[in-house]
Protein backbone atom coordinates (compact mmCIF):
# COMPACT_ATOMS: atom_id res chain seq x y z
CA UNK A 1 0.00 0.00 0.00
CA UNK A 2 1.41 3.38 -0.94
CA UNK A 3 1.77 6.32 1.43
CA UNK A 4 -0.93 8.19 -0.47
CA UNK A 5 -3.35 5.31 -0.10
CA UNK A 6 -2.55 5.06 3.60
CA UNK A 7 -3.19 8.80 4.01
CA UNK A 8 -6.53 8.57 2.22
CA UNK A 9 -7.61 5.73 4.49
CA UNK A 10 -6.43 7.57 7.61
CA UNK A 11 -8.31 10.73 6.63
CA UNK A 12 -11.46 8.68 6.01
CA UNK A 13 -11.17 6.95 9.39
CA UNK A 14 -10.60 10.26 11.17
CA UNK A 15 -13.66 11.78 9.45
CA UNK A 16 -11.45 14.49 7.99
CA UNK A 17 -13.47 15.06 4.84
CA UNK A 18 -11.51 18.01 3.47
CA UNK A 19 -8.12 16.30 3.70
CA UNK A 20 -9.64 13.03 2.45
CA UNK A 21 -11.01 14.78 -0.64
CA UNK A 22 -7.76 16.64 -1.29
CA UNK A 23 -5.65 13.49 -0.97
CA UNK A 24 -8.05 11.50 -3.15
CA UNK A 25 -8.17 14.17 -5.86
CA UNK A 26 -4.39 14.47 -5.76
CA UNK A 27 -3.98 10.71 -6.20
CA UNK A 28 -6.46 10.65 -9.08
CA UNK A 29 -4.77 13.65 -10.70
CA UNK A 30 -1.36 11.95 -10.48
CA UNK A 31 -2.67 8.72 -12.03
CA UNK A 32 -4.45 10.52 -14.87
CA UNK A 33 -1.43 12.76 -15.56
CA UNK A 34 0.91 9.76 -15.66
CA UNK A 35 -1.42 7.97 -18.06
CA UNK A 36 -1.70 11.01 -20.33
CA UNK A 37 2.08 11.47 -20.40
CA UNK A 38 2.58 7.79 -21.28
CA UNK A 39 0.01 8.10 -24.08
CA UNK A 40 1.73 11.26 -25.39
CA UNK A 41 5.04 9.41 -25.57
CA UNK A 42 3.40 6.47 -27.32
CA UNK A 43 1.81 8.76 -29.91
CA UNK A 44 5.03 10.72 -30.43
CA UNK A 45 6.96 7.49 -30.93
CA UNK A 46 4.42 6.23 -33.46
CA UNK A 47 4.72 9.50 -35.39
CA UNK A 48 8.52 9.56 -35.33
CA UNK A 49 9.14 5.88 -36.11
CA UNK A 50 7.51 5.96 -39.58
CA UNK A 51 9.43 9.14 -40.38
CA UNK A 52 12.71 7.46 -39.44
CA UNK A 53 11.86 4.46 -41.62
CA UNK A 54 11.10 6.76 -44.55
CA UNK A 55 14.39 8.61 -44.03
CA UNK A 56 16.27 5.29 -44.06
CA UNK A 57 14.48 4.20 -47.23
CA UNK A 58 15.30 7.53 -48.88
CA UNK A 59 18.97 7.25 -48.00
CA UNK A 60 19.07 3.66 -49.31
CA UNK A 61 17.46 4.80 -52.57
CA UNK A 62 20.05 7.58 -52.93
CA UNK A 63 22.90 5.12 -52.40
CA UNK A 64 21.42 2.74 -54.98
CA UNK A 65 21.05 5.59 -57.47
CA UNK A 66 24.65 6.64 -56.93
CA UNK A 67 25.83 3.04 -57.42
CA UNK A 68 23.80 2.78 -60.63
CA UNK A 69 25.31 6.03 -61.92
CA UNK A 70 28.83 4.78 -61.17
CA UNK A 71 28.14 1.47 -62.91
CA UNK A 72 26.75 3.27 -65.97
CA UNK A 73 29.83 5.46 -66.41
Amino acid sequence: MTDTTRQIIDFAQDDNGVEFRNALYSAIHDKVTDHIEAKKQEIAHSLIAPQQEMDQEDSQTEVEQQETEVENT
